[in-house]
């Protein structure tokens, strides 16, 4: 794997005091589009994804192995996306699908 397309553990981001408090989980169903910031491993098997989007706002989304994780673990950071959020049966958003705008 390239070095722009790591996914970092827990340890490494607190080790590069990496600060992820402008993050918000995403929690509105819709298209959007945005750029890949970051990504770092998660729990259960997940990775978080930090995304920034063409609005301004900064995102967080876990993406799950049994989503094949969308194709993101090797993706370059700095990828444009387009974006597609839906609500799950127990009323949760996850990101359904992506699609990949321009690659770095």
């Amino acid at each position: 794997m390239n070095d722009n397309a790591k996914v970092f553990s827990l340890i490494e981001m607190r080790e590069m005091m990496i600060d992820t408090s402008d993050y918000q989980m995403m929690e509105e169903v819709g298209e959007f589009t945005g750029t890949l910031e970051m990504k770092a491993q998660g729990h259960k098997k997940s990775i978080c994804i930090f995304l920034t989007l063409d609005d301004g706002r900064k995102i967080i989304t876990p993406i799950f192995w049994w989503q094949t994780y969308l194709g993101f673990y090797y993706m370059p950071i700095g990828t444009k996306l387009r974006l597609f959020y839906s609500e799950s049966n127990q009323n949760k958003v996850y990101l359904e699908k992506i699609e990949i705008i321009e690659n770095v």
